[in-house]
């Protein structure tokens, strides 16, 4: 990766590929819409053999909420679940261990890691900010790791390690015909979401442009609890959301039949979200509110819109001319094939 700061300008390299074969691999990730399994199956594909374990003790929506309020005592059930697993995996070697955007796997239950596979080197892949998921800090955690790296250009420059965008899945450009919405929106309501699509709709219903929305929240207490702190939650009833996550097919879907998909970033979120590298890696148009997507090398204003938050509106020519498809550069920096070889390097 090299970087211009005079200019502002991020350039990610094509980096060298990495021969897998025989490789011995252990992946401690969260589940995070089935990416944690895309990453295992795509470095099986390669040869590497691969064991897979979760991050989080479980998936339920009580367990994410009481990871963040009741953080002593899920400290003591994940440092179990973990004890667990440590056991389960006896006698097992690794080559590496990676694990991503950790929330349960602290600073103990890593040294227990490094002591039972005391071969294996060690890396850190971040898919989320230190501040949100290290709010205390984070450098005696980084010194547990011979590698560290993060999607998020700001924490890369202040803690010294290496900046690493994340992935789009290799599947080349999304074929299909005329586009049956001009944008569409497929992810979880949190932050100000929900007011900016709100605006959005109401935009297009005035300019009578076909859209498609999946607000998805992942529990019914989100929706009463939004209700009661969020303005635009006023007036909405419970049918306006999902409460399942969408498959990935059919999200690709969704894809194939947008003319353009609308990113909404946490507004605390420095780096580029999957969806935003799936979007331009399938040859579409992309709306986001991430302005630090113009640092980027590949940007291009005719394919990129930069959505204004407090003022979200899109002019109807954005939507007339259609976006060409990746360079080849570009799917070999950003694709799962370039992050696998940069992680692995």
């Amino acid at each position: 990766m090299g970087t211009d700061q005079a200019n502002q300008v991020l350039e990610v390299d094509v980096p060298a590929p990495v021969d897998f074969r025989g490789r011995t691999i252990l992946v401690i990730s969260p589940r995070f819409f089935g990416y944690e399994l895309r990453i295992v199956e795509h470095l099986r594909s390669r040869g590497a053999r691969v064991d897979y374990l979760n991050e989080r003790l479980g998936d339920s929506a009580v367990v994410k909420v009481m990871l963040r309020l009741a953080t002593a005592l899920m400290k003591r059930f994940s440092r179990r679940y973990f004890r667990r697993s440590i056991e389960r995996l006896a006698g097992k070697s690794y080559d590496d261990v990676l694990i991503i955007s950790p929330e349960s796997c602290d600073s103990e239950v890593v040294q227990w890691l490094r002591g039972a596979f005391p071969g294996a080197r060690f890396i850190l892949y971040m898919w989320d900010s230190f501040e949100n998921k290290f709010p205390r800090g984070v450098e005696p955690y980084l010194q547990l790791f011979d590698k560290c790296l993060t999607f998020d250009e700001r924490d890369a420059a202040t803690y010294a390690i290496e900046f690493r965008p994340l992935f789009f899945c290799d599947e080349g450009p999304v074929e299909g015909g005329q586009p049956d919405f001009a944008f569409s929106f497929v992810g979880t309501i949190h932050s100000d979401r929900y007011r900016i699509l709100r605006t959005m709709v109401a935009c297009a219903d005035a300019a009578k442009l076909p859209y498609f929305i999946y607000p998805y929240l992942p529990t019914r207490l989100h929706y009463w609890l939004f209700r009661v702190i969020k303005r635009e939650f006023k007036g909405r009833r419970l049918s306006d959301f999902m409460f399942r996550g969408m498959p990935y097919q059919d999200v690709l879907e969704v894809l194939r039949s947008s003319f353009a998909i609308v990113d909404v970033e946490h507004p605390g979120q420095q780096g580029l979200t999957m969806r935003t590298l799936e979007v331009l890696g399938a040859g579409k148009k992309l709306i986001t509110t991430n302005v630090n997507i113009k640092k980027y090398s590949f940007y291009n204003s005719n394919e990129i819109f930069i959505l204004d938050r407090l003022n979200p509106e899109v002019p109807t020519t954005f939507f007339r001319e259609p976006r060409g498809m990746p360079s080849k550069e570009f799917n070999g920096a950003y694709g799962l094939t370039g992050w696998a070889n940069s992680i692995f390097q």
